[in-house]
C-alpha cells in the first residue's frame, strides 16, 4: 500500500505511522511524500524520528547504538531517520530527559531557519525570472511560497514545543502570548523592504523593483499567518 502526504512536523508523523501500525501496516520506504508500507501484525511496531547531523547517512556509531537496543533504521531521507522497535521489546523513546529533548527540538529549529531563508532567496529569483518574461518562473514562485510558509510555520511550532519542554523544566509557567520573534523579523523584513522600493523604484528599473515588492509582500503575508496562529 503507498500513501502519498507531506508533514512538516515530525511528531505528527510519528503518531501516524505508529496509527498505521497499530491497523497492521508497516512502513517499508519513502520517496519525495510518498509512503509504501507492508502488511504486520497489529501494533507490532513502535516508530520514532530523530535528526541526524548529515544528509542521507547516520555515523556507524549511530547504527551500533540503535542495533544494541533493537531498533532498526527504516527510512533516512534528508536529516529525517525513521526509526522502529517492536513493542513486544519495550517501550521506544529516543530522548528521555528534558534537557536532551530541547536540544533535539533545537536542532530541528536550526534547520527549519535555514531552510526559510534558503527558500526565500530561491523565491525573490524565480519572481525576478517571472518578471522578465520567463511564465514558469511564477509558477515556481508559488509553489515556493507555500514551502516557505511550511517551514516558517515549523520553526513556529517548533518554539512552541521548545517553550513548554523550558516550562516544564522551570517549573514556571511561561507567556505564550509574549509574542513570537520570528513572525517579527519575517513582517519587519517585508515592511522595510517595501519602504525602501516605494522611496527609490522612480529611480530603479521596473524589472527590479516589480519582484522586490512582490517578495516583500509574501515576506509580510508569511509574518501575519505566524502571528495570528500564535494568537489562537
Amino acid at each position: 500500500m503507498i500513501r502519498f502526504k507531506l508533514y512538516y512536523d515530525k511528531d505528527k508523523e510519528t503518531v501516524w505511522l505508529n496509527q498505521m501500525a497499530s491497523e497492521g501496516w508497516a512502513l517499508k520506504s519513502f520517496f519525495a511524500g510518498f509512503y509504501k508500507f507492508e502488511p504486520c501484525g497489529k501494533g507490532e511496531y513502535i516508530y520514532q524520528i530523530d535528526l541526524g547531523d548529515t544528509l542521507y547517512s547516520v555515523s556507524d556509531e549511530y547504527r551500533e547504538l540503535m542495533g544494541e537496543l533493537g531498533v532498526e533504521i527504516v527510512v533516512l531521507w534528508g536529516y529525517w531517520i525513521i526509526l522502529r522497535k517492536r513493542a513486544a521489546d519495550g517501550p521506544f523513546e529516543l530522548y528521555t530527559d528534558v534537557d536532551s529533548e530541547i536540544e533535539h527540538y533545537r536542532k530541528i529549529r536550526r534547520m527549519f531557519k535555514v531552510a526559510t531563508i534558503i527558500e526565500l532567496l530561491v523565491l525573490f529569483m524565480e519572481i525576478y525570472a517571472g518578471m522578465i518574461g520567463e511564465g514558469i518562473g511564477w509558477v515556481f514562485a508559488l509553489l515556493i511560497s507555500l514551502f516557505v510558509l511550511a517551514c516558517a510555520d515549523a520553526v513556529f511550532r517548533t518554539n512552541e514545543v521548545i517553550a513548554r519542554l523550558e516550562e516544564q523544566k522551570s517549573g514556571i509557567e511561561t507567556d505564550k502570548k509574549g509574542g513570537n520573534a520570528l513572525a517579527l523579523i519575517i513582517t519587519s523584513i517585508g515592511l522595510l523592504t517595501n519602504s525602501c522600493m516605494l522611496l527609490v523604484e522612480e529611480s530603479i528599473s521596473p524589472l527590479i523593483s516589480y519582484p522586490v515588492h512582490i517578495f516583500a509582500i509574501v515576506m509580510m503575508a508569511v509574518g501575519i499567518v505566524l502571528t495570528v496562529k500564535e494568537g489562537k
